[in-house]
């Protein structure tokens, strides 16, 4: 078969007469010939490109149309227009992966901003009605226990029958309702402390302190003599028992402590006095 035109023309030698042959027989081998040919210019190169087409194209009139200088031009100027068209198909294909991403995060994100809105909407609702059911509770404290001295294990029960049910809200947890009643009786005592202290003021005043009893105590130096003056009042026995006492023997305490200072004031007052009217008869 005749090669096409552009593809480079081959020599072909005439085989070698049996002279030539004999010589060559008698000639002594090359050494290391497969090297001289590995290493040689007419080594045997892998195929391009074009020389795969060549065979697919070598019996198509349009091959032999074109002049054989310009078809590996129009081949290279082929490959060129593809490889464009491939990297516009891949720059295309990024650009929708990356406008895809990006629909997909700001969706993500708006979900995630709408899910914090109704998380924070939620605590808010929650917080709100915790709020509301803490107010209906200390009312219900309010309205049942009265005294100080009230133990947790025994009005639990008396609050837990409240038929609004202000007790066993679940809106408030079981330690809050009981962190609420603690705190109401810690108001109680303070309000009882300080009604008693009012009470101690009334009735142990310096005319009641100075007068004795028949076995010679007062009311800052004796807390019978001083519980015979205060039981009376209803004030007294809204104060725990085992208090009253400790509170009277503060209040004594610092009565007498008054009265042992006001005595020091009036000889230095006197003094003082003396000694400006010694000063006026000196002049």
């Amino acid at each position: 078969m005749e090669s096409p035109a552009w593809l480079p023309r081959r020599e072909v030698k005439p085989p070698p007469t049996s002279t030539e042959a004999g010589v060559v027989a008698d000639a002594p081998p090359l050494e290391n010939s497969a090297g001289n040919n590995a290493n040689s210019s007419c080594s045997i190169q892998a195929p391009t490109i074009l020389d795969l087409v060549k065979d697919s194209l070598r019996n198509d009139p349009r091959d032999k149309s074109v002049k054989h200088e310009d078809r590996e031009v129009f081949f290279n100027e082929y490959l060129s227009e593809l490889k464009a068209a491939e990297g516009k198909s891949e720059r295309d294909a990024r650009g929708k992966r990356e406008e895809h991403g990006a629909r997909v995060a700001k969706t993500e994100g708006k979900r995630r901003t709408v899910n914090g809105k109704e998380q924070e909407m939620e605590s808010v609702r929650v917080k709100v009605r915790r709020n509301e059911a803490a107010a209906s509770f200390q009312a219900l404290l309010v309205e049942t226990i009265k005294d100080p001295q009230a133990s947790w294990t025994e009005s639990k029960p008396r609050l837990e029958k409240d038929p609004q049910g202000r007790a066993t809200n679940p809106d408030l947890d079981p330690s809050d309702i009981e962190k609420l009643f603690r705190e109401h009786i810690k108001m109680l005592h303070e309000r009882c402390t300080n009604v008693f202290k009012d009470l101690l003021a009334e009735v142990i005043i310096a005319e009641a302190a100075a007068r004795k009893a028949e076995d010679g105590k007062t009311v800052l130096d004796s807390w019978s003599t001083a519980k015979r003056l205060l039981k009376p009042d209803p004030r007294y026995n809204k104060m725990p028992r085992k208090e009253r006492e400790t509170l009277w023997r503060r209040y004594a305490g610092e009565m007498l402590r008054k009265q042992k200072s006001s005595p020091d004031q009036k000889e230095d007052r006197h003094t003082d006095a003396k000694n400006r009217s010694s000063n006026d008869s000196g002049r």
